[in-house]
């Protein structure tokens, strides 16, 4: 029997779903770690329970008797429950935000003006507080925790490499790959073309997170006059961050739209479809569910050049453009063939194979 401790996020559905699809449901056990009354995000009917509290850990019970753990989100707030326990196996399945937002490594991830301008004047009681808490309850047990997880989860080796490089670990790399909630090789079906007559349009990071450094991206498209609108996906993320996008964020060549209401499956993938390209000024991964939608539908994908993961596009033959490239509207009327990289590197049988090899 295998043991799954996960957060409440909707990337669990279709988890879940592939372990029933392969007859795996009966030997992996899924606990969602939450403090809510009710499960906001999954749709199976799990067990959950806050972490630390009796009933967490009557649902889990003995930790020894897994033969393995999947750790799926490690928050600092897990260190000291991975410390006081005993395990076969633990397998910690890399999110980013559990990796890249650790105190000692988020500096990465900003470019100068957003961190001078945002992040480093950004804090509020409940941070402060937080970061107290960590301090004086997990972090003596942050070494001991890392050296018990023996394979580190992702698909992109950079990812692995960064982790061994900056923490305490002395883990092998596994691949595996969220699915989103349809698979890559099912788009075709329901993603409508774009119009294009239309003025070219560009989407803008994935989140109101300010790891996206909106305002670098949107300075150059300034300096380089690109007529483009601009649309801006903030319906989930940092909430201050994203009143100060809405004050802060001007651009002269283009309209920019704020899209801050959830919108089903359909009807987003419609919107990437529509668009004429995507920016990811990232340093860490992140947003790939829209980098990889947009690349299997032939659209440029511009990157901020010192993004993490670029080796592993690489290595998967997946073509992307250094942010560098758009120096004028009309390279976004190109397209960039994507399709048969991404099928090869994340189809559905392929991860159900990788699924049947994990958690058997």
């Amino acid at each position: 029997m295998n043991l799954h401790v996960v957060p409440d996020n909707s990337f669990i559905n279709k988890f879940c779903d592939n372990l029933e699809e392969l007859g795996l449901w009966q030997n992996n056990k899924v606990i969602v770690r939450s403090n809510e009354g009710a499960l906001k995000s999954i749709k199976h009917n799990l067990p959950f329970a806050p972490l630390y509290s009796s009933r967490f850990s009557s649902l889990i019970g003995n930790t020894s008797k897994y033969e393995k753990v999947f750790i799926h989100y490690l928050t600092p707030l897990l260190y000291r429950w991975l410390t006081k326990n005993n395990f076969q196996e633990v397998n910690w399945m890399i999110w980013g935000g559990d990796l890249y937002n650790l105190p000692a490594l988020e500096r990465i991830c900003y470019e100068s003006k957003t961190w001078d301008e945002y992040v480093r004047k950004d804090w509020s009681a409940q941070t402060v507080l937080y970061n107290l808490k960590i301090k004086l309850t997990q972090s003596p047990f942050r070494e001991k925790a890392y050296w018990k997880i023996k394979n580190v989860l992702t698909w992109m080796r950079e990812e692995y490499s960064f982790a061994m490089h900056n923490l305490s670990l002395n883990a092998h790399h596994k691949f595996f790959f969220y699915e989103n909630q349809l698979p890559y090789e099912k788009l075709d079906a329901l993603a409508k073309p774009g119009n294009s007559s239309q003025k070219l349009s560009l989407i803008l990071g994935n989140s109101g997170s300010p790891a996206n450094n909106h305002l670098e991206a949107v300075q150059y498209l300034e300096n380089n006059r690109i007529a483009v609108d601009l649309v801006v996906p903030v319906s989930y993320g940092d909430k201050r961050y994203i009143a100060f996008l809405k004050k802060t964020l001007k651009f002269s060549y283009g309209k920019i739209d704020f899209l801050d209401r959830h919108m089903p499956f359909e009807e987003y993938l419609n919107l990437l479809a529509s668009a004429d390209g995507l920016i990811m000024n990232t340093i860490r991964p992140q947003g790939y569910g829209n980098i990889l939608m947009m690349m299997y539908m032939a659209k440029p994908v511009f990157f901020n050049p010192k993004n993490i993961s670029l080796p592993d596009l690489n290595a998967a033959n997946l073509r992307w453009m250094p942010l560098d490239d758009l120096h004028s509207s009309e390279i976004l009327r190109s397209e960039v063939s994507n399709k048969e990289a991404v099928i090869n590197l994340l189809s559905h049988d392929t991860l159900l194979k990788t699924y049947q090899e994990l958690f058997s």
